[in-house]
């Protein structure tokens, strides 16, 4: 794994690299790594949890073997156990599953730790974050969906400031050290919000990677996040 740098104060931007086509993926690749990225965002699916399919562990393992990124996995995936194991043998750098995919979080979340990689749980839309309290001490990050996990985005959800606001003040007051991360409609319209919420990863995907200018939208992000900590 990959070091990864990271503290709960930390604010980066992860591009999910989900819908990036064949013929646009390897310029992709420099333009994060020449803009400063750090990590990627990458996205499993399995067309039973969500009804799209993602990404594979064999992507994770080229990504791992070819570039300097840490690789993000998020997966929406209804077996996160069997995938979880593929991902953390590719190279991981993380692994998130969804709160409700799995019976036995805790045991999965201490599987994944136990290999050395960080372990993350993600809320839906719908989910409220009372539900992680339990496991809040043990995570290293919590993922909150801006938009509906595998489905054609309606728009960012402003509703999930709260979320994010909520876990930031139990973050705070426990003194827990969990990333929080959103995911879903992250623009440089729309990321101010969730800063002043309390979040520190923006996975950020069409924005960046459907666009002609992917520099400029990357800057724009980063701008933000510069902004903000300087106020």
């Amino acid at each position: 794994m990959k070091d990864s740098g990271r503290t709960p104060m930390t604010k980066q931007i992860l591009p999910s690299i989900l819908d990036i086509t064949p013929d646009k993926f390897m310029s992709m690749l420099t333009t994060f790594e020449t803009t400063g990225i750090k990590a990627l965002h990458v996205d499993v699916m399995d067309s039973h949890y969500v009804p799209s399919l993602g990404l594979n562990d064999r992507l994770v393992a080229w990504l791992h073997d070819h570039t300097k990124f840490n690789l993000d996995l998020h997966l929406m995936v209804s077996d996160p156990e069997a995938v979880s194991k593929l991902v953390i043998e590719a190279g991981a750098s993380s692994v998130t599953f969804h709160h409700n995919s799995i019976v036995d979080s805790f045991n999965l979340i201490e599987t994944i730790q136990h290999t050395g990689i960080q372990a993350g749980v993600a809320l839906n839309p719908g989910d409220s974050p009372e539900l992680l309290t339990e496991l809040l001490p043990r995570l290293d990050r919590v993922l909150v969906m801006t938009i509906s996990p595998g489905r054609h985005s309606n728009g960012f959800l402003t509703e999930m400031k709260q979320k994010v606001t909520w876990l930031s003040q139990y973050r705070a007051t426990h003194k827990a050290h969990f990333v929080i991360e959103v995911d879903g409609g992250i623009t440089a319209d729309t990321i101010g919000t969730m800063l002043k919420a309390g979040a520190n990863e923006f996975v950020s995907g069409s924005y960046l990677t459907k666009v002609s200018d992917p520099k400029s939208n990357i800057a724009k992000l980063q701008e933000r996040i510069a902004d903000y900590v300087h106020d």
